[in-house]
């Protein structure tokens, strides 16, 4: 993996029981991007990187709609 790229690779899912699909993603965590999970982790006091991009996600979406 090229340490200045983000890989997401993109699936779908029937939920369980239903015809409803939904999109599952797929982070690759390396290289540039794995330090800088590596220093919030270990700053912000996360045990996870699922739990650093849960909020890396939901803060980049409210500023996101903020601009808007």
């Amino acid at each position: 993996m090229d340490h200045s790229n983000l890989v997401i690779m993109r699936d779908t899912f029937k939920k369980d029981g239903q015809d409803e699909e939904v999109i599952g993603l797929t982070v690759m965590i390396d290289g540039i991007i794995q330090q800088v999970f590596e220093k919030i982790k270990n700053d912000k006091a996360y045990n996870s990187y699922e739990e650093v991009l849960r909020d890396v996600i939901f803060e980049g979406v409210n500023a996101v709609v903020k601009k808007s």
